[in-house]
């Protein structure tokens, strides 16, 4: 599954090969086909071959004439207990962290920036609630599943 946020702010839930999707959390019916191509940096939609290329956090994709911008939330993976953590989804280094203890957060907020295989991944608050502990700091390499942040659920 891929987690999307288009120009309007709205998020979309996207699982290829899926006849269904989902954007702020209502479900809609995916009319479209994609398919992943072998070769790098091309995706077939529809049928139609479609380019693309990160810039920045972002993947514009040239399809048809036209290029679509998308901006790629990826969500932290839960956390290794019921506390509202979240883990590294990939082995990684710390590049940035964008909150602190103390800090509200809404599901979705990107909270750290990381590195892994040589691109940059925004991890995505998988929860609303207050940042009660940050375990890794600018600079440190974690390991898939090390637990990065806990998020306290706020009542």
């Amino acid at each position: 599954m891929v987690d999307l946020r288009d120009s309007s702010g709205r998020r979309w839930q996207i699982t290829i090969g899926s006849a269904e999707a989902f954007c702020d959390d209502e479900s809609v019916p995916n009319e479209h086909t994609f398919e992943i191509d072998a070769r790098p940096n091309r995706l077939w939609v529809d049928g139609q071959l479609a380019h693309t290329v990160k810039v920045g956090d972002d993947w514009w994709i040239h399809l048809d004439g036209r290029i679509h911008i998308l901006s790629i939330d990826e969500q932290g993976a839960g956390g290794s207990d019921d506390s509202g953590g979240m883990t590294a989804p990939m082995p990684g280094k710390v590049l940035e962290l964008l909150c602190n203890v103390g800090d509200t957060v809404e599901s979705g907020q990107t909270l750290i920036v990381m590195e892994a295989m040589k691109m940059e991944h925004r991890i995505a608050a998988n929860g609303s609630g207050k940042i009660v502990a940050i375990h890794h700091q600018v600079g440190e390499q974690v390991d898939a599943g090390a637990v990065l942040i806990d998020i306290e659920d706020i009542e």
